[in-house]
């Protein structure tokens, strides 16, 4: 009796130092890591720097957009005025023939900003004509035929009749070379032959132009007639 009361005495001592190594053993590791507040200041050395608190919680700020000039958007670009609204377009002419075309052009070039040259061709064209234009009287238009005759010239009669009375004609010409050549030949002897188509439409010479809108027009007048022209015209 007295062994096996022994046996239960060591065996229950055991257990007990069993259960206290277990107890302290968790103590130890308990103590062993301090909970440490990160909110709170910790030790450091004198000339140590001090960085900032670093919070977690906290979003990275954003990075700032790009300055926006509002330059523009606070004076817009006023929009450009039409040509039309602030100028003079005209269209001189039809000029009888090309030389006078270009006997107007230079005295428009002074005054124009802008200056173009316009031909549109005889249409259904049945021949050529030379003649000089009428003369105020039918003797005015002998004398011009006797210094037509004194260099030369044939092929020439006085028209005597019509909106045409006292003019000269000088040939018909199936070609506008031919007739080219017949005012050609007039001209180098000093006289002023006009050569044209016979048809329809005869060929027309124009100067289109662009001036200043406070131009005169008795200036322009004075220089050769002229219509309004739509500026968008120009090229």
């Amino acid at each position: 009796m007295i062994l096996r009361a022994a046996i239960v005495f060591l065996f229950v001592l055991n257990l007990g130092v069993a259960a206290w190594w277990l107890s302290s053993a968790g103590l130890r590791a308990a103590t062993s890591a301090p909970v440490v507040d990160s909110s709170q200041p910790g030790l450091r050395l004198v000339n140590e720097p001090v960085a900032p608190p670093v919070h977690a919680s906290s979003p990275a700020p954003a990075a700032m957009p790009a300055a926006i000039s509002t330059t523009a958007a606070e004076k817009p670009a006023a929009p450009p005025v039409p040509v039309a609204a602030t100028a003079l377009c005209l269209s001189f002419g039809p000029f009888a023939d090309a030389a006078a075309r270009d006997a107007a052009r230079p005295k428009l070039q002074l005054l124009a900003q802008k200056l173009v040259a316009r031909d549109s061709q005889a249409r259904s064209t049945r021949g050529w004509r030379v003649y000089m234009p009428a003369l105020v009287t039918r003797e005015a238009a002998q004398a011009l035929v006797d210094k037509i005759k004194a260099a030369g010239i044939n092929d020439w009669y006085i028209i005597a009749n019509g909106s045409e009375a006292n003019s000269i004609a000088l040939g018909r010409y199936g070609s506008q070379e031919s007739a080219r050549r017949r005012q050609a030949q007039l001209t180098s002897k000093g006289f002023t032959a006009r050569a044209e188509p016979l048809g329809d439409t005869p060929p027309q010479w124009w100067l289109d132009a662009r001036f200043a809108p406070d131009a005169s027009h008795a200036t322009l007048a004075a220089i050769a007639s002229s219509k309004p022209l739509d500026c968008a015209r120009l090229p």
